[in-house]
């Protein structure tokens, strides 16, 4: 016989189906198949087929089983006294192959034979045929049973997945993950799957989009925000620079490979070459700009991928960058410490540290990293693993002689024979056979320089009416050897309204292009943008290491620096900058909507030519921050430098919540530092005064207080100047926050009431609640809770009138905490779990932390032992997500 109940109940004998009786009948047959060989007593089949049992179940009962017996026989048996058996011979039921599958799986993962598992897992799943049972209606105890089974083969589907995901068979996964997250809309761990799929599978979008799906159906069927992992994957996706995690602890971001890479092939056997396994393998690729260091240096870490499959990292260190200063070590392991799944919070001040615990995230990691435009061996040594299992290319104009083994390929331009397949695979054999001495005569012209050679043969390639002797004319009349007269050549053949895109170009601020923001810059709309960078691209012109992104080559961008300035005037050039800076600074207060919807900041207008981008949610507004982020940063300063000091303070304020959100303090104090002295260069004294305030929050959120006291204190001398008491009221509240930081308490509290009072007078109700907030935890820091909460019941009133839910929820959790002191626990856990569910609500996962930490200790105060260790344990989750040292002290509750 063959029992089948992964699906809809069958049961055949010798192929043909069996009538099995109606509805509560299955039921029964049902369980007793879930306990095939057991005895199941009369009381389980009673809460098995009926929710509300009749009078006398055991007569129903008899009735079905008797019916069952005509079509099953001797196999179902009476046990007396312990109910009723049913005899299932080994391999007849497809339940019990299911679990051997998934045992055979399990084994296989423990031998890590991952091949194997994913097989045994497979072939698991592909006993089901449908929801068990489905058509039944039975009691809660069957329910409950087919609920059981059916998490078994979610478990096995997750099995399955992650197996898969190692094999990099990602379409597979992504199409069963995608009908069982829709099935199961309130399982994370699939959702989580999906999105790792997604993201390995270079679909960073879907997955944030999968993101966004799964916490709709958490929020609005559970009313709570989804778990950690799922809130931690987002968050490494997001700061994911190139593309995917391979895990929460792993990513691989190279640049995309080029189909036209042509030679090197004996540099290439060098660099893939096994090297010792007792230490690092580190390949330097030297040689002058322009001969293809990048280029090779890519294809080698793409054909080394399979053997160091866990992590692959990736940074362009500026070495040689006219425009730019070379990336600074310890800001390149922030970077790489994100990627590795280290939150900002945890990512330590120093070098040293970052650079220690950049190789612990990498011991015994299968890692390949790859540093492009090396400036010397200072800039490298910080960024080179510790571990045997890695290694590491890099490439540099520089010979770098410190670094201890280094394997050094020395990169010369192209022979002969290379230049001429280049020309081939770009323009076509035909073309090049058809006048080899010409060929070679374009090659020698082109100082056998590949970036050259590259653009003369797409010159030709895009002319189908040229021959070679006309590419070698053109050539010689561009005035001699190398790159110059191969750009002038690709340049002077543009028409007019690519040519000026390409100049202006040299003006953009930062690594990479947008078309939204070469739109801005040339005052045009992004479809038209969009046609021109692309028809630049074709033309190798431009690069483009991820979809939408394009960048010049450094020879490139000095020639777009020289072409703009011979050819824009300055007003003209001035108009361009102003521009695309209008465009970053507005579309980062578009973006500030989203992140902070209090924040009040007054902008000048934008140029009319300029569109910036709006934002539907606080996710994608934090995606474009995180993509754009060193584009912000280098716009702060490119504006300080080319007389937009206004630009450069208001793009600043504008990235302050970013910042702070995603703890890049090194971005936020440069930023700052930048425009505070772009306002003093104009003598602005009010933007002089808000840049010292946030510069000061910066200062104190690294601990450096005395340099925040010292801010806040020029600044309140400034708004006192002024007589702008307005800012004075800001400026005194984050003073007295960094007095009673400090353990000044008596200067606190008088800053605090200085604030205060302007609030009132000002009839700033938002303020003086939050001013009345910080009073009342000072007295509460002093055990005066009588007081304490006199100032957070009248800061509660006004915050009827001034709707700030965040503040809200911080001024609840206070007010929990005071009643706490005065040993008033049910007072506190009321007021606690409003601010739980409001910090829920928002979203902000440190309110979540802290006020669960405080919950706990309330439910702890009224003797629910089991409800404080639920509250500690889920605070000591996120308090460890979020970096906080926190979690150490709310674990040793536990």
């Amino acid at each position: 016989m063959e029992f089948l109940l992964l699906g809809s109940l069958a049961v055949r004998r010798e192929g043909a189906l069996l009538e099995l009786g109606g509805p509560r009948q299955r039921a029964v047959l049902t369980m007793l198949l879930l306990h095939a060989g057991e005895a199941v007593s009369v009381a389980q089949l009673t809460d098995a087929v009926w929710d509300s049992p009749p009078v006398s179940p055991e007569s129903n009962l008899r009735t079905y089983v008797a019916g069952l017996r005509k079509v099953l026989g001797d196999r179902l048996i009476t046990r007396p006294g312990h109910g009723y058996q049913l005899l299932v011979e080994p391999g007849e039921l497809d339940l019990d192959a299911f679990d051997e599958l998934v045992r055979a799986g399990e084994e296989a993962l423990a031998d890590n034979d991952t091949g194997a598992a994913a097989e045994a897992f497979a072939q698991a799943l592909a006993k089901w045929h449908g929801v068990p049972t489905g058509e039944l209606s039975g009691g809660p105890l069957l329910r409950a049973e087919l609920t059981r089974i059916q998490e078994r083969r979610l478990t096995a589907v997750e099995r399955y997945a992650k197996a898969a995901l190692e094999l990099g068979r990602f379409d597979d996964v992504i199409d069963r993950l995608r009908r069982e997250s829709a099935l199961h809309p309130l399982r994370e761990e699939l959702w989580a799957l999906l999105m790792l799929a997604l993201d390995r599978s270079g679909r960073r979008g879907e997955a944030l989009e999968a993101y966004a799906t799964a916490r709709r159906h958490v929020v609005e069927q559970l009313g709570v925000e989804p778990g950690a992992r799922l809130r931690q994957l987002q968050q490494v996706i997001l700061e994911s620079r190139v593309s995917s995690p391979a895990a929460l602890n792993a990513h691989r971001q190279l640049p995309m490979d080029i189909a036209e890479f042509t030679g090197r092939e004996s540099e290439l056997r060098r660099l893939c070459e096994p090297g010792p396994h007792s230490t690092v393998v580190i390949s330097a690729i030297e040689g002058m700009a322009g001969v293809g260091k990048t280029k090779l240096a890519v294809r080698a870490a793409h054909r080394l991928v399979k053997h160091y499959p866990d992590v692959q990292l990736w940074a362009d260190l500026h070495g040689f960058d006219p425009d730019e200063l070379p990336a600074e070590p310890a800001a390149v392991l922030e970077s790489f410490l994100r990627l590795l799944g280290v939150p900002g919070g945890q990512i330590p001040e120093s070098l040293e540290e970052r650079a220690a615990l950049y190789r612990d995230r990498l011991a015994g990691k299968r890692a390949l990293v790859l540093l492009d435009n090396a400036a010397g061996e200072d800039q490298v040594l910080p960024l080179l693993p510790g571990s045997a299992t890695c290694v590491v290319l890099i490439t540099s104009r520089r010979t770098l002689l410190r670094l201890d083994g280094v394997k050094s390929v020395l990169l010369d331009v192209f022979t002969s024979c290379e230049a001429l397949a280049l020309l081939s695979r770009i323009a076509g054999e035909d073309r090049v056979q058809a006048d080899h001495e010409a060929a070679e005569r374009v090659a020698e012209l082109c100082g056998h320089l590949p970036i050259a050679v590259a653009l003369a043969a797409k010159r030709l390639a895009r002319r189908p009416q040229w021959t070679m002797l006309d590419l070698v004319a053109q050539l010689e009349r561009g005035g001699g050897l190398g790159t110059r007269g191969v750009f002038d050549l690709s340049y002077q053949a543009l028409p007019e309204n690519q040519r000026r895109l390409f100049r202006l170009l040299g003006l953009h601020p930062g690594e990479d292009v947008t078309a939204e923001s070469a739109a801005a810059l040339a005052g045009l709309t992004a479809h038209e943008a969009a046609d021109l960078l692309e028809t630049l691209l074709d033309e190798h012109l431009l690069q483009q290491h991820t979809p939408g992104r394009y960048s010049l080559h450094d020879l490139l961008r000095a020639y777009a620096v020289e072409q703009v300035t011979a050819t824009e005037p300055p007003p003209a050039r001035t108009m361009a900058r102003r521009r695309v800076l209008d465009w970053y600074v507005h579309t980062s207060w578009h973006n500030v909507q989203q992140l902070n919807p209090q924040r009040k900041l007054d902008i000048p207008p934008a140029d009319p030519a300029v569109h910036p981008r709006t934002f539907a949610d606080r996710d994608t507004a934090l995606l474009w921050c995180d993509t754009e982020r060193a584009n912000l940063v280098a716009a702060v300063r490119d504006a300080a430098e080319h007389g937009l000091p206004e630009h450069s303070w208001t793009l600043a304020q504008c990235l302050w919540d970013f910042f702070n959100l995603r703890k890049h303090w090194a971005d936020w104090l440069d930023t700052h530092e930048v425009a505070l002295a772009a306002a003093r260069s104009v003598g602005d004294r009010s933007a002089e005064g808000r840049m010292l305030i946030t510069l000061g929050i910066g200062l104190r959120e690294v601990r450096r207080h005395d340099e925040s006291i010292e801010c806040y204190q020029q600044a309140l001398t400034i708004f006192r100047a002024t007589g702008d008491k307005a800012r004075q009221e800001p400026t005194l509240n984050n003073l007295g926050i960094a007095y009673m930081v400090k353990g000044r308490v008596d200067e606190a509290l008088s800053c605090y009431e200085q604030a205060a009072e302007i609030a009132r007078e000002l009839g700033n109700l938002h303020t003086e609640a939050v001013t009345l907030n910080n009073i009342g935890l000072l007295h509460a820091d002093a055990g005066r809770f009588d007081v304490a909460l006199s100032r957070y019941l009248r800061a509660l009133e006004i915050r009827r009138e001034v709707k700030d839910p965040y503040s809200e929820a911080i001024l609840l959790n206070n007010i929990g905490e005071v009643y706490r002191g005065l040993l008033d626990h049910p007072q506190a856990v009321s007021y606690v779990e409003r601010a739980l569910e409001t910090f829920r609500a928002i979203g902000d996962l440190y309110g979540q932390a802290e006020s669960l930490d405080n919950l706990g200790l309330a439910l702890d105060g009224i003797g629910d032992r089991r409800g404080a260790e639920k509250c500690w344990l889920e605070s000591v989750t996120l308090f460890e997500e979020l970096g906080e040292p926190r979690a150490d002290e709310v674990r040793a509750r536990l």
